[in-house]
């Protein structure tokens, strides 16, 4: 899809990288009449594309919390999908990206991995995403808020409210209900005896394990 005074993109017939094919564009939901088709392209998975539709799937799945990068496109004669997963040296190249829109791809693409990867939480005052620094430190200031404010903020980063109470702390802050939910299920749990054969000879301390029930 296009928007206003924004052409459209097509590849260069040209171009000798590209394995040009003669299928319908497997992301268009609404394909062209074959006069009207554009020059398509096969992907790694082999099914086709065009730039546009390919910048516009991908595009959206960013749009949608999502950096890897899925073919929707049903296998031929089922109703499964393809769901292979294209590099993003591949989107990049089929989709024929500009250099806005690799810069718009990249820094996208890098905050959501962050956000699954690395110690980030949202600040429960502005919402932003927060870096945690000090695992041991359940307290952590948001810079956004301690400038909006004036003063300094911290939260909790595990009841994710502003913070309570003295820090640095690792169990909890002073709020109702700040509890460690897991350490909280595992004190719960039944304990049961383990023979030694069963730990084996490497794990002559271990003789206690956990048993969700």
């Amino acid at each position: 899809m296009t928007t206003p005074g924004q052409e459209e993109k097509r590849y260069d017939p040209r171009d000798t990288t590209l394995k040009f094919v003669n299928k319908p564009d497997a992301l268009d939901a609404f394909p062209p009449e074959d006069g009207d088709r554009c020059l398509c392209a096969e992907m790694s998975c082999g099914h086709a594309v065009t730039p546009q539709s390919l910048t516009g799937w991908c595009r959206s799945l960013l749009d949608q919390g999502q950096y890897k990068f899925k073919c929707p496109a049903l296998k031929d004669g089922t109703v499964k999908k393809c769901d292979k997963e294209w590099s993003y040296q591949e989107v990049r190249r089929l989709a024929v990206l500009t250099a806005s829109e690799m810069a718009y791809f990249e820094e996208r693409m890098a905050r959501l991995a962050a956000t699954e990867y690395c110690e980030f939480k949202t600040c429960p005052g502005c919402k932003t995403h927060v870096e945690r620094e000090d695992q041991s430190n359940l307290s952590v200031m948001c810079t956004i808020c301690t400038d909006e404010k004036k003063k300094v903020y911290n939260f909790c980063w595990q009841c994710l409210k502003e913070w309570k109470g003295a820090a640095p702390r690792s169990d909890r802050c002073d709020n109702d209900g700040c509890i460690n939910a897991v350490l909280e299920l595992l004190k719960n749990c039944k304990t049961t005896a383990l023979s030694e054969e069963i730990l084996g000879p490497q794990d002559p301390l271990l003789h206690l394990v956990v048993v969700y029930t």
